[in-house]
């Protein structure tokens, strides 16, 4: 008699029987039931004997499914669990699937030739985001690197992160923020080296245009070309209810002309596919455990074949040790590949090839630039990249209003990447729907910026978290609850949408720090009712809250208000200072005695910046600023340009001497004489006093101790002349706090002017306010407010 065994997916159905009928399955009152569906017309009882074949030992080895019993127990049993048998039965691959003289490579060609025209139809174009168009993969494909250990799963702790990154500093790298250090491959060649693969990466980072090119390279024999490429969505492969590979595959061949499903167990038997999984996280957690059963079987029975799996890092839970996959990463895109995708980009949807190259060479120039830093950032995968692109496109630059660019890339990545592709995500927590998940984002945003973090511990992350759940309208106050709804809703934030990840094992940040930025700047226009602006301007002069305040004026829809307390602040920093309200004074009066067809302030904060002690802007090379009066005098050139670089040569003539300085204030004394609209009293003055001075070509030496007996007398002398004729070069002695506050004063002053340049909506009456009173006294700050109260 013959023996059936049941299969894998059959044990896990039996399993779900036993779960549903009892755990007294192995009670004799079973096997009596076992015995009636052969006998139904016998009486049966517990102390038996039973129908042949059905026995404890016999049920036993059922239920374990590890070795085949007979035929007819095998149904009797199904019976009694309900189930059927044809779909328990573990059916063994048929024997010669082909006559044993086919050729296989004649087979392989077939196929390929008969597939051909599908896969180039299906996989040879890309559909880019909002561009009406596809565009040939070819003509915009740039090749990935990839990473061979996986950032998230190494261990490291915060400090290490933060080595490159100093937000403190001037002009900190913010592409430090969690920086890999680790050596690139290119893509290619891990699929090389490595039968089985596992490519996690990013939202958005390229792993679906990567398989869409390898089946494209190996269908036009570029690439493997003895094999037969074989690309499944596993998203279209989960909505199949059977969940069988092989089938699928068969099918999609039949739909090319292949109509033996011989053929292909005959090319899969040999090893001849190149199979390529796009996508397991796009499978619905329902289907999930049954798509990854049959991947893990398929890959069993056709091991010998080539396989590559892509899926989001953070939804990597299946990582197929068993079936020895190796795991790499996609890489961020460098320079190099941005600028590659960009020429790519530009042609391919310029009128011409000429134009398009001009305009990706402007975009590649602009992004490297400074005040560009935050829009390159984003840059480094190709969905934000093709945005950004986009972006430039209309006007050859990038927009002052950076908000609004950012806005749109996280509209992507929460919504419209997933909706445009047609995925669905599961919801993992009943009230946490999108506007919610953005409402979250920002809580987070605000509570980590405002105390210095960029990284964060995973409990950290969850307990904030935890905190915004609780205040849901149903949230709960359960502390154990809590903590696995924010576990659940931190990993489905990272692995769907990518605003949150893993830098490390178990250390978390923002995935550019733009984005904590932007929801930051969203917490607080948010929180607007609750007098959160006047929380939000004391930072005013914390260099790493200035694309903060951009933002946030970027977003509001009138910026008035923010503007004048950021005005007042400013101010305010100054106020009670006597002898720092005495130095905005004298810049006052010094740009209001000379008749420039400048801006008021344009003139203060050059006259301001003449301050030595702060070295502002200047870089203390006198010749430079002294080339520049020579060449506008030689040019008989009059502008009020020549005014201002005489009063920076001579204020600079003051400076302290080093003793290392041979030709000091001599050489600026001298040469400022040939600069012919400086007055004649203030050459024959500055003539008198050179006189005073040894040869400067002479002795060094001999002009070394006479100006160590004699420079201070001599300066101060210079001093009083400068300051005689031109009001510049007055000895302020400020303390090194003072100093120190001049130097934040002018910073927050410079910021308020970058805020009026981004596009913000402010009314003129408060944009005119502001400029008039940039960097005046108080006194002078408040006639002007009351002559505007009056008018």
């Amino acid at each position: 008699m013959t023996t059936l065994k049941a299969s894998e997916e059959g044990l896990v159905k039996i399993r779900q029987a036993r779960r549903e009928r009892g755990s007294t399955i192995e009670d004799p009152r079973w096997l009596v039931e076992a015995s009636q569906t052969l006998e139904p017309d016998r009486t049966w009882t517990e102390a038996g004997p039973y129908a042949d074949g059905i026995s404890l030992p016999t049920w036993r080895r059922f239920l374990r499914g590890r070795e085949p019993i007979k035929t007819n127990a095998f149904r009797a049993f199904c019976t009694v669990l309900q189930l059927n048998w044809e779909e328990i039965v573990d059916r063994p691959p048929p024997q010669n699937p082909q006559p044993p003289n086919l050729d296989i490579d004649s087979v392989v060609e077939e196929i390929r030739q008969k597939c051909h025209s599908k896969i180039q139809q299906l996989y040879s174009k890309m559909q880019l985001l909002d561009i009406a168009q596809p565009v040939d993969l070819s003509n915009l494909y740039i090749e990935v690197n990839i990473l061979e250990e996986i950032t998230s799963w190494q261990p490291g702790e915060i400090g290490d992160l933060v080595r490159d990154f100093n937000p403190d500093a001037d002009n900190f790298n913010r592409l430090g923020l969690g920086k890999v250090r680790q050596k690139r491959v290119p893509g290619l060649d891990a699929v090389k080296s490595h039968s089985k693969l596992m490519v996690l990466g990013k939202p958005g980072s390229g792993k679906t245009t990567f398989l869409k090119h390898i089946a494209i390279q190996c269908d036009r024999a570029k690439f493997e070309s003895n094999k037969i490429p074989i690309f499944i969505p596993l998203k279209t492969f989960a909505e199949i209810a059977n969940f069988d590979l092989l089938e699928y595959i068969s099918d999609e061949f039949a739909s090319c002309g292949v109509e033996a499903r011989s053929q292909t167990e005959l090319a899969l038997s040999q090893g001849r596919g190149l199979i390529l999984l796009d996508g397991l996280d796009e499978v619905p957690e329902s289907d999930s455990d049954a798509v990854v059963r049959q991947i893990r079987q398929f890959v069993q029975k056709y091991y010998n074949n080539q396989f590559i799996i892509t899926c989001r890092i953070a939804a990597s839970k299946y990582r197929f040790h068993d079936e020895a996959f190796t795991c790499v990463e996609v890489a961020d895109f460098n320079n190099k590949q941005i600028a590659a995708f960009a020429r790519n980009w530009f042609v391919a949807f310029s009128q011409n090839m000429e134009a398009g190259k001009t305009l990706a060479s402007q975009f590649v120039e602009k992004l490297k630039m400074n005040k560009n830093q935050q829009i390159r950032e984003l840059a480094v995968t190709p969905i934000l990249l093709n945005l950004t692109c986009l972006v430039f496109q209309a006007k050859a630059d990038f927009p002052s209003n950076r908000a609004k660019l950012y806005e749109e890339g996280l509209e992507i990545m929460l919504r419209k990447w997933d909706e445009t592709r047609g995925i669905k995500r599961d919801e993992v927590y009943r009230d946490l729907n999108l506007c919610r998940k953005k409402h979250l984002l920002a809580f987070v945003a605000a509570i980590t910026f405002e105390r210095g973090d960029y990284f964060f511990e995973k409990n950290q992350i969850q307990q904030v978290i935890a905190d915004y759940l609780a205040n849901l309208p149903d949230g709960t106050t359960d502390p154990v609850q809590l903590e696995m709804d924010s576990e659940v809703v931190l990993k489905a934030i990272e692995a769907q949408h990518g605003v949150l990840v893993e830098r490390a094992r178990g250390i978390y940040s923002f995935s550019h720090l733009t984005f904590q930025e932007y929801f930051t700047a969203k917490a607080i226009i948010e929180d607007y009712e609750a007098n959160s602006l006047e929380k939000v301007v004391i930072h005013i002069t914390d260099k790493r809250w200035r694309e903060v305040f951009f933002l946030a004026l970027g977003i509001l829809p009138k910026a008035d208000d923010l503007l004048l307390l950021m005005k007042q602040q400013v101010d305010g920093m100054v106020a009670n200072d006597e002898n720092l309200q005495q130095f905005l004074v004298w810049v006052n009066q010094k740009s209001l005695s000379v008749d420039f067809p400048y801006k008021p302030a344009a003139v203060r904060f050059f006259y301001f910046s003449l301050l030595p002690c702060l070295e502002l802007a200047l870089n203390r090379n006198p010749e430079r600023f002294l080339d520049a009066a020579l060449y506008l005098a030689v040019k008989h050139t009059f502008d009020p340009a020549v005014q201002l670089t005489l009063d920076l040569v001579l204020d600079l003539a003051i400076l302290p001497v080093l003793d290392s300085a041979i030709d000091p204030a001599l050489s600026l004394a001298h040469d400022i004489l040939l600069v012919s609209v400086v007055e004649p009293e203030l050459m024959q003055a500055l003539e008198e006093l050179k006189k005073q001075l040894p040869l400067p070509d002479g002795d060094k030496e001999i002009f070394r101790q006479w100006w160590q007996a004699n420079g201070e007398v001599w300066t101060r002398q210079l001093r009083q002349i400068i300051i005689s004729y031109r009001n510049i070069g007055h000895d302020w002695r400020f303390s090194e706090q003072q100093k120190s506050l001049l130097r934040k004063y002018y910073d927050a002053n410079k910021l308020l002017v970058d805020c009026l340049k981004i596009g913000c909506n402010v009314s003129p009456a408060v944009r005119q306010e502001i400029e008039e009173t940039l960097l005046l006294p108080i006194a002078k700050i408040n006639k002007t407010g009351d002559k505007c109260d009056r008018a």
